[in-house]
C-alpha cells in the first residue's frame, strides 16, 4: 500500500498565504494626483476705515502715569531731589500709592498728585509709623516717605523696596538720616 503525501497545517497556512499575495498583486495601486494652484494667492492691503491722526487721543493715554504736574496757577511741587524721574523704585512705589489712594476714594489716578517722595532709612520695621502698643524690630531699612494729595487732603505712605504702608501724619516718626545725609 502506497503512503499518502501528508500535508501539514503550517504548509497549507503557507499556500493560503502566497495565494492570497499573488491575487493581491494583480491590481493596480492608485495614484493621487496634487491640486493644481490656478490663481496664486496674493497679499492685499485693506484700508483701515479710520484715518491715523497726528495728535494722541488724551482719552487713550495711560492711566496710571505719575501725576506730577501743578493745576494752572499751582506753584510746582517739590520732589526730593528729582526722585521720580532718576529711581524707577520710587516712581513705581509713588505709583502705587497713587493707585491706592485713587481706588479707595473712586478716583482716577490722574486725579491723585505726587506731592514729595523722600528717600529715608528707617531705623525700625514699622518704617517711621509705629502703632501704638505694636513691638517692632530694630534695623536700618531704606525706603520713602510718599506724600500725596487728592482734592484738598495730603495721604502720606512710608515704604520699604517692596510695598507702600499709609501712615497717619499722628503716628509719623522721621528720622534723622536720609541716605544723602
Amino acid at each position: 500500500m502506497a503512503a499518502k503525501p501528508t500535508t501539514s497545517p503550517f504548509r497549507l497556512g503557507a499556500l493560503l498565504l502566497l495565494l492570497v499575495l499573488s491575487a493581491c498583486a494583480g491590481e493596480a495601486t492608485p495614484f493621487v494626483e496634487s491640486t493644481q494652484v490656478l490663481i496664486p494667492s496674493t497679499a492685499t492691503f485693506t484700508p483701515s476705515p479710520v484715518p491715523p491722526s497726528g495728535t494722541p487721543d488724551p482719552a487713550l493715554s495711560a492711566p496710571d502715569e505719575i501725576a506730577t504736574t501743578p493745576a494752572a496757577g499751582e506753584t510746582p511741587p517739590p520732589v526730593a531731589d528729582g526722585a521720580l524721574a532718576v529711581d524707577p523704585v520710587a516712581a513705581e512705589l509713588a505709583a502705587l500709592a497713587q493707585r491706592r489712594v485713587a481706588e479707595e476714594l473712586g478716583l482716577p489716578v490722574r486725579r491723585v498728585r505726587v506731592v514729595e517722595v523722600t528717600a529715608y532709612i528707617w531705623t525700625d520695621t514699622s518704617l517711621g509709623c509705629p502703632l501704638p502698643g505694636e513691638i517692632y524690630t530694630s534695623l536700618s531699612v531704606d525706603g520713602y516717605r510718599i506724600v500725596l494729595s487728592a482734592g484738598d487732603n495730603e495721604y502720606i505712605f512710608h515704604t520699604d523696596f517692596d510695598r507702600a504702608l499709609p501712615c497717619d501724619a499722628a503716628n509719623e516718626q522721621l528720622p534723622d538720616s536720609t541716605p544723602e545725609s
